[in-house]
């Protein structure tokens, strides 16, 4: 995560090159995921407007649709999601048109990219060197700085997930790909792109679809000199061939899997019509069987050979919208034939499946669709559809299944944010649900003093771990010592590093976090403002005190007070920009 001055820095560049990125984002004959021009957004700075947005998430612009609000800076071709290339019409044409296809990728893409091969990509390797001292200001001059800059200076490697990170590395990949595209067509073998072969670049993943053998060779020889000249490399151990007929083991899972779920999670709807055809009453059954979800889903992901983490986003996903159908079906049905026991056995039948195969690999963004699936059923609840007992049902399964997973996953110093989301969806529970002090200490590596003992500080705590404790914990009695400690450590944190504490991003996210955290007294911000040399008194009350001309508390990186999961979950899943 970049410093919030680099986040800055990035938003002045984009402003001041977003066309010539265009430009160099728009020539290779290769990519299919690049910029393709500067997204439309529109602020509506009034009341009225805000309160009839809809709750429809804002997401990322891809060319040829329309949206009221977006979170990307720029218009994306082509395809959203590399598996809707899978299912494109260019793929399957390529299906038809080549005999083979061969699957390739840049190792260790992001970590390999050397920052000056911007100027190599641009104005060429040669070029640049005969400059060098003139191309101060320059566009690749200003680019390389900026990524070094949000590197603690490197020039080897840059970071990796945020959107201006991809467009570098995209830059650099399209004047590869166009030396490779004019190598094979100049050379002595004479291959002709779109005629003899095709090639589809996906970031850093590369299809190559072919049809005589020695013309893969020849196209993977001369990728791979060309990425070389970039200090970059091909995987080799991930290189895939696949003949006709062209399906990969993911996609065979895929299909199987949907299938699978589009049989076992469904609500069967019977309408009684009259004889004009109007509907008088609707009846509905559901049955969904936990065990049987498992066993088949266990059979399909070892058949095909696919790992469970290649498939888990991707089944997540069906299950969110099959949920979202179990809930609307329901509702469907006439009030006098409904059966809540039903309704309760699949809910916690499809619990019981998404917590299993989630809990064979917990990531971020399974986490963030196990907790959307969690969330459409919390709604249904709030509806009050179903009275407490059966509601009870559902939480007390979700809270151990939770439970199980955030002892499975205690935190450590390097795995925290993978299984934090859960303490979120556990709040969203209510009151009965809330975690006793010693459980939520444990996952998070603290051991909290016995009575009389001395407090040690547990220093492996990070920024997320951090604020999301005390965003769960928020002033609730019950974790008054656990809450005092997170406090200490975080500003512990801070000192340790007080030498470089301006220049540290997460220490610079953790002290705005602090201080605008209405759970944490006025002397211990004031405490965490010193160690940043803020130490007038006067002036830390009033940074610690700041509001806006609205009289609203300020709020930085975390949303204390006016939190919205659902919404939030909406946004994150927005956020993909590849």
């Amino acid at each position: 995560m970049p410093h919030p001055r680099s986040q800055l820095h990035v938003s002045e560049f984009y402003d001041r090159c977003k066309e010539t990125i265009l430009y160099y984002t728009s020539l290779s004959p290769f990519s299919i995921r690049a910029p393709s021009k500067v997204a439309k957004f529109t602020f509506h700075n009034d009341k009225l407007h805000k309160e009839k947005l809809s709750l429809e998430a804002t997401r990322i612009e891809t060319l040829g649709n329309e949206y009221e609000s977006l979170r990307s800076f720029f218009v994306y071709r082509e395809y959203s999601n590399i598996y809707k290339f899978y299912e494109s019409y260019r793929y399957h044409r390529c299906e038809k048109k080549y005999n083979n296809l061969t699957k390739l990728d840049v190792s260790k893409c992001f970590d390999s990219i050397y920052t000056h091969s911007i100027g190599w990509a641009t104005i060429g390797k040669d070029a640049q060197k005969e400059a060098l001292g003139e191309s101060n200001g320059s566009f690749p001059d200003r680019f390389d700085r900026l990524m070094q800059r949000m590197n603690m200076g490197e020039t080897n490697g840059i970071i990796i997930g945020p959107e201006f990170s991809r467009i570098f590395a995209e830059i650099i990949l399209q004047a590869i790909d166009r030396e490779v595209e004019h190598t094979l067509r100049n050379s002595g073998s004479r291959l002709e792109h779109q005629v003899d072969y095709e090639v589809f670049r996906y970031v850093d993943d590369y299809f190559v679809f072919y049809n005589r053998d020695e013309d893969r060779v020849r196209i993977v020889d001369e990728l791979q000199h060309a990425l070389r000249r970039y200090k970059l490399s091909l995987n080799a151990a991930k290189a895939v061939v696949y003949e006709k007929p062209i399906i990969t083991e993911i996609t065979m899972a895929k299909q199987q899997i949907a299938q699978l779920l589009e049989k076992r999670i469904n609500f069967n709807l019977d309408e009684i019509v009259d004889e004009n055809g109007e509907v008088l009453e609707t009846k509905g059954s559901v049955f969904v069987n936990s065990n049987a979800l498992i066993t088949s889903f266990k059979t399909i992901i070892k058949t095909c050979e696919v790992e469970y983490k290649d498939m888990l986003n991707y089944t997540l996903s069906i299950v969110e919208r099959k949920s979202q159908g179990l809930v609307d079906d329901y509702m469907k049905v006439s009030p006098d034939n409904r059966s809540p026991r039903q309704m309760v056995n699949a809910i916690t039948s499809v619990i019981e499946f998404v917590f299993f195969i989630y809990a064979v690999s917990p990531r971020v963004n399974t986490t963030i669709r196990l907790c959307r699936i969690l969330e459409v059923f919390n709604a249904f609840f709030r509806r009050r559809e179903l009275d407490r007992t059966q509601e009870q049902i559902v939480h007390k399964l979700v809270y151990d299944n939770t439970c199980f997973i955030i002892k499975k996953n205690k935190s450590s110093e390097h795995i925290q944010v993978e299984t934090l989301y859960l303490l979120i969806a556990l709040s969203a529970l209510g009151r009965d649900y809330w975690l006793e002090q010693g459980v939520l200490a444990d996952y998070l590596g603290i051991e909290l003093p016995s009575h009389g003992s001395k407090q040690s500080l547990n220093n492996s705590l990070s920024y997320f771990s951090i604020t999301v404790s005390l965003f769960y914990m928020r002033d609730k009695v019950r974790y008054n010592v656990l809450r005092e400690h997170v406090v200490d450590t975080a500003i512990k944190r801070i000192r340790d590093r007080s030498e470089t504490c301006h220049k540290d991003a997460e220490l610079v996210l953790l002290l705005f976090d602090l201080i605008s955290c209405p759970y944490i007294p006025t002397v211990k911000k004031a405490e965490a403002l010193k160690v940043f040399g803020v130490s007038d008194p006067a002036l830390a009350s009033d940074i610690i005190g700041y509001s806006d001309d609205a009289s609203k508390s300020q709020r930085w990186f975390t949303n204390w007070l006016e939190f919205d999961f659902a919404k939030e979950l909406d946004a994150k899943r927005s956020q993909e920009v590849y």
